[in-house]
């Protein structure tokens, strides 16, 4: 698949984690990116935080050997500022 990840991938999480204790998160790993819709979906979603992760971030993470401090950095992010979609490259939203 060449394409953005829509919302559905993130919907059929976060159903699942509303299963899960509150504490639990989850994260959608994408090649490419995702849609506007998925990222919105992310928000929704919390507090059940969704996590999102692409590709390129993703790669500089494994280059650095940094991926726990990458999950932490995603992670801490989301509940300081209730954004999910935080990006380990430019420090910005994706």
């Amino acid at each position: 698949m060449d394409s953005d990840v829509n919302f559905e991938p993130v919907a059929k999480l976060r159903s699942q984690l509303l299963r899960r204790p509150s504490g639990s998160i989850g994260i959608v790993f994408s090649r490419k990116g995702f849609t506007e819709p998925a990222k919105i979906m992310t928000r929704f979603a919390m507090p059940q935080t969704i996590l999102l992760w692409e590709g390129l971030e993703l790669e500089f993470a494994l280059e650095e050997e940094r991926i726990l401090a990458g999950l932490w950095r995603k992670y801490r992010h989301a509940v300081e500022y209730g954004v999910p979609d935080y990006n380990l490259r430019t420090g910005e939203l994706v």
